[in-house]
This record gives C-alpha cells, sequence and structure tokens, in this order.
C-alpha cells in the first residue's frame, strides 16, 4: 500500500504535468510577497530564477509591474481575488498579453493569510481578436457616415432635377436600389474587393432581366475596392437606367457593351451603347449627368468622358487603381479554362 508521502508526491507530480500541458503558469508569494515558486514560465518570459529573484518586475514594464503590486496587497488584504491584464513586449518581438489572477492563500489556522498564488494565462489572441473587433466598428461606423452622405447628396440632387413627385420618387428609389445592391457585394465580400464582372451583373439584372437585348461584359475582371464599387455601381446604374427609358434597353434593337481594360496600374472603364437608330443628346441633361461627369469621378480620382451621338452612347472611365491585367494564359486549355483565366486578376 503506498505511503501518505508517495501519494502526495504522485498527485504532487500529477498536477504540474496538468499545468504545463494546459500553459498556465503558477507563482507563489509567501506573506510577505516574496516569491517561493515558479512553475512552467511562459517561454518568452526570462528565466524562473530571474523571476523568482525579482518578482514580476523581471517581466513587465515599471507600470505594469505597480498595477500587479497593488492588485498583491489588495488580495491579500481583503481575500478578494484580483485580475490584471498585462502587456509585455519581449525584446525585438510582437506584444503580448497575459492576464493575471490573484488570491489569497488562506489556509492557516488562524485565517490569516499565509502567501499569495498567482496564476497566468496568456491572452494574446483574445486581445488581438478585441482589437479587431473595435477596428470593424470604427470601419462600420466610418462607412455608415460615408453612406449618409452619399445618400443626403442624392436625396438633394434627386430633388433639385425631378419635375414631379412621381418622377422624383422613381428615380431615387433606383438609385438607393443601385447603392443596396452593391453594399450587398461589399458585404458578402466580408467588406473587401468586389469583382468588376459580378458588380456589372448585379447593377443590370433590374433592366436586363427579360429584356430583348442583354450586356456583354467583356475584357478583364479587376478587384475593386468598396468604396470604388459603391460609385461605380451608381454610374452603372445611371447608364442603364437612360438606357431603359431612351436608348437600346427601350427599343430592344441594338447593342450594349461593358468592358474594362488595364490602364496603367489601374484600368478604363467603358460603356458602348450602339444603337440600331439614330439617338439625339437630351435638350436638358439631369442629374444622371451629374453623377457620370462629376460625382462618381471625383469620388474615385478618375477621368471621365460621356457622348450621346447618332451611332449610340459612349462613357469612359479610367480608375487610377483597379487591380493588375491576369496573366497570359497558357495555350491549349480549353475554351472555359482561357475564360476563366481571362477574368481572373491578380493583386
Amino acid at each position: 500500500m503506498a505511503t501518505k508521502s508517495a501519494l502526495e508526491e504522485n498527485r504532487t507530480r500529477t498536477l504540474l504535468r496538468g499545468i504545463r500541458h494546459s500553459g498556465l503558469c503558477v507563482i507563489y508569494y509567501d506573506a510577505k510577497l516574496a516569491v517561493r515558486l515558479v512553475e512552467n514560465s511562459p517561454p518568452s518570459w526570462p528565466p524562473p530564477e530571474a523571476i523568482l529573484a525579482g518578482g514580476v518586475a523581471a517581466v513587465f514594464d515599471p507600470f505594469t509591474s505597480e498595477r500587479v503590486l497593488a492588485a498583491k496587497r489588495e488580495a491579500m488584504a481583503t481575500g478578494a481575488p484580483q485580475r490584471v491584464e498585462a502587456p509585455y513586449r519581449p525584446d525585438g518581438g510582437d506584444l503580448l498579453w497575459f492576464e493575471l489572477s490573484l488570491e489569497a492563500d488562506r489556509e492557516g489556522e488562524d485565517g490569516q493569510p499565509r502567501g499569495l498564488f498567482l496564476a497566468v494565462s496568456e491572452i494574446t489572441q483574445t486581445k488581438r481578436r478585441e482589437g479587431a473587433l473595435r477596428n470593424l466598428l470604427v470601419e462600420v461606423s466610418h462607412r455608415s457616415r460615408n453612406m449618409l452622405a452619399i445618400l443626403q447628396s442624392i436625396l438633394g440632387q434627386t430633388a433639385g432635377h425631378a419635375s414631379s413627385v412621381r418622377e422624383f420618387e422613381e428615380k431615387f428609389r433606383g438609385r438607393i436600389a443601385s447603392l443596396a445592391q452593391s453594399q450587398d457585394l461589399i458585404t458578402y465580400a466580408n467588406w473587401q474587393e468586389v469583382r468588376f464582372r459580378r458588380l456589372v451583373e448585379t447593377q443590370l439584372a433590374p433592366f436586363t432581366d427579360g429584356a430583348a437585348v442583354e450586356a456583354a461584359v467583356e475584357g478583364f475582371d479587376p478587384l475593386l475596392s468598396p468604396g470604388m464599387a459603391l460609385h461605380l455601381g451608381l454610374a452603372l446604374h445611371e447608364l442603364a437606367a437612360n438606357s431603359a427609358a431612351y436608348g437600346v434597353l427601350a427599343s430592344g434593337k441594338g447593342r450594349i457593351r461593358v468592358r474594362a481594360e488595364p490602364l496603367g496600374a489601374g484600368a478604363r472603364i467603358e460603356w458602348i451603347e450602339t444603337s440600331a437608330r439614330p439617338l439625339e443628346p437630351p435638350e436638358e441633361w439631369g442629374f444622371g449627368r451629374t453623377v457620370l461627369l462629376h460625382v462618381v469621378p471625383r469620388a474615385l480620382r478618375a477621368e471621365a468622358t460621356y457622348s450621346i451621338g447618332a451611332e449610340g452612347v459612349h462613357y469612359a472611365l479610367d480608375l487610377p487603381d483597379a487591380g493588375e491585367p491576369p496573366p497570359r494564359s497558357a495555350p491549349g486549355g480549353g475554351a472555359e479554362g482561357l475564360a476563366d483565366r481571362r477574368l481572373s486578376s491578380a493583386r
């Protein structure tokens, strides 16, 4: 039969093994707050001998060490557990975070604390996730303010150019729907870049579904930033709405091509609408022209041209940054594979 000392030894060995595998560090202080035991200290910390000699002051900066000391004294004086989150940066390393849990050892017969337990666990990943969440909330707030500013501008300009309440409502609803469709793409892409082809298909679908004319999307498929996708979506909406009212989509005769071609570090976006019958420029330009020639180019730091003639409609937008052109396709890959590679874009 095992002796009591042997059982205690086995129990201690088992507990120490569990502590090592859990990644938990345990430090024990005596009643005078001198370090008596250091078990399983984090690899990034100084050696246990340094901690035995200097306590957590050998690990943390003076400000953090003072906070930990105040928490020790509070735990010893009141018996209430204390918790401290402490930053630590190894020499030349990344910032790490540790959670320090302190609890008085009150197992003495007189009820007075005879020591202090300090349990240390690393919470770096948790802190990074919290930081990422804070950044995301700030980004959401920033984007929300931008969206409200865009909506306010669209509201005012649409109302200023509308000849009736019905016309205002129709155009305002369409422009808001355009923003919502682009925003859905951005949200689905986790607030990252959106593909040009997908944006075109989404914006044109309300006008081309069931129409006699389909819009062909040509060229490469650049990645668009969220802000670029929102404003380019507005431009595509205006072009499609005008076509549905006066152009090829209204007559059902002609051709529409939407192209993206590399242009330096950016891209040239073109709307080429070839009509089967002569088109005449409107006598009075509405807010749509302002969107195409001023609002969108100014927001994207781009150059734009817009013309309506007998042959049709041409709109070009030169973006300063919209992804890299795709690599050349290897021969013999098949038509489907060639199309896939042609529409891929390295960033």
